[in-house]
């Protein structure tokens, strides 16, 4: 069977999947409603684990698979609490304090820092004729032979496989499971970047060399930390190593996040999308304007323009049901809140093994039902006790709120 792919989403796990299905030689083509790769904010660190680096391993061809490596902060693998004066409290072995134990146990425990920007440049090389961008798919049509991906602009896509890998509002989820549920996590985030000299000066050394770093106080108010310290700087990467993915210019910094309930921010969702990155720099330091001038004084220092904000929603587990030929990854299917940051590890996760699924239906060595059938059975399962960890996570350390029954 020649398999035609069709992926709903230009985000990493959706680009991680193109990137195995076109190296495998299968027809894959990535519908985007984003009018560029960067129209919106993203956000700035992740946190990749062996889930997400396994994934990108598997997906990646050698010469972008070098660019990876070349660029990912091997980061000290702890989580680390500090009171609101940034001294030293805690530090926990990651593994333990994100529940991938496992990892440990199967020796593969890997932890490195990245860039998003930096980390969806790298999946997008070698793709620009299979990502179709200002083309959103808004629903589709099945049948026993094939799968039609509809877009917005009424252009009908025909393929074998249609795969959401549009984020928590999939509206190939929506058509699929119209009863999987999202829930409202009760959480507000402003997202900033502090430059790497700023951090040295007003850091202690441990937050910038472990994967993250954290403070709260007894409403739950989160100041979270963590740094991108690149083994080489990204453009000179890319110029060294693989001069067609033409990474960005970007400078070691350390990404922060301010988390609360939005009855400690005094105003609405609405406000808070419009606000500009000066203001919502300035609510982030007046949400903590009770602590020391130590942790003041890093918000006051971050980056002018870098300021954005997101809420955080969270899917609600259940069962998908099934189809024969429509599918889903990430976001799409289990979205969870950031508090165990693991995310974009899961979706690069399923982007792999959706990958070897439809590698195998292309070599004829299983029918696709089959194989999205046990797909899914697996995805789903590890997939949802991550969200329900992230809840627990969640509700202990910022006051998320817990996940409907």
């Amino acid at each position: 069977m020649t398999l035609k792919v069709l992926i709903a989403g230009a985000g990493l796990g959706g680009l991680c999947l193109a990137q195995m299905l076109k190296n495998a030689g299968i027809e894959v083509h990535i519908f985007e409603r984003d009018a560029s790769p960067w129209e919106r904010a993203q956000g700035y660190r992740l946190h990749i684990d062996a889930d997400g680096v396994s994934g990108v391993s598997e997906a990646l061809p050698p010469h972008l698979l070098a660019l990876f490596e070349a660029t990912s902060m091997r980061a000290l693998p702890y989580t680390t609490m500090v009171d609101t004066n940034l001294v030293l409290h805690k530090r926990i072995p990651i593994d333990t304090y994100s529940h991938t134990e496992h990892h440990v146990a199967q020796g593969l425990a890997t932890h490195v820092n990245v860039d998003r920007a930096v980390l969806r440049q790298i999946l997008l090389t070698g793709l620009d004729d299979v990502c179709h961008y200002s083309a959103p798919v808004v629903s589709y049509e099945s049948d026993a032979d094939s799968v039609t991906a509809i877009l917005a602009d009424g252009r009908r896509i025909r393929g074998d496989v249609l795969v959401g890998a549009d984020g928590i509002r999939s509206p190939i989820r929506q058509q699929r499971a119209p009863h999987a549920l999202i829930a409202d996590t009760g959480l507000r985030c402003v997202y900033g970047r502090l430059p790497a000299s700023e951090a040295r000066r007003l850091l202690p050394a441990q937050v910038l060399a472990d994967v993250f770093t954290f403070a709260s106080d007894e409403r739950k108010v989160l100041l979270g930390m963590g740094g991108v310290l690149f083994p080489m700087e990204p453009a000179a990467a890319s110029s060294s190593l693989f001069p067609g993915a033409a990474l960005p210019r970007r400078d070691d910094y350390v990404a922060c996040i301010v988390a609360a309930r939005p009855q400690y921010i005094g105003k609405t969702d609405a406000e808070l999308r419009r606000a500009s990155s000066d203001e919502l720099q300035q609510l982030a330091i007046d949400l903590i304007e009770g602590w020391p001038e130590a942790s003041q004084n890093v918000l006051a220092a971050g980056e002018p323009g870098s300021f954005f904000y997101v809420e955080m929603y969270t899917s609600v587990p259940c069962d998908l049901g099934s189809s024969p030929n429509v599918t889903m990854l990430g976001d799409a299917a289990h979205a969870m809140s950031p508090s165990l940051g693991r995310g974009a590890n899961v979706a690069l996760r399923d982007a792999a093994k959706l990958g070897a699924k439809l590698i195998e239906v292309n070599r004829g060595a299983t029918q696709l039902a089959e194989a999205l059938h046990i797909y899914e059975d697996e995805m789903t399962t590890y997939g949802f006790e991550v969200v329900r960890g992230a809840a627990r996570k969640g509700a202990l350390v910022i006051g998320q709120n817990p996940l409907p029954e």
